[in-house]
């Protein structure tokens, strides 16, 4: 699902109102935590998730950017 819509100032920082049908296919909720990543250059907006997981996204994007290097290192 895609929507679009303004950034907004809220006091001394900058918010995004999120429609109600995104949050919905989200299964988020008004009032909920969130956590923001940026990702390649994109803003993320998750659940809060485990350490676990959130050890193993790392993981990935450290596989991604030192593939090459990896790979060399295997040899």
């Amino acid at each position: 699902m895609n929507a679009t819509t303004k950034l907004i100032k809220i006091g001394n920082s900058t918010g995004v109102a999120i429609p109600r049908e995104v949050l919905e296919a989200a299964h988020m909720a008004r009032g909920e935590e969130v956590t923001l990543a940026v990702v390649e250059g994109k803003i993320e907006i998750a659940k809060p998730v485990d350490g676990y997981n959130e050890a193993v996204e790392i993981g990935r994007r450290f596989s991604k950017r030192y593939a090459k290097t990896m790979a060399a290192l295997a040899k």
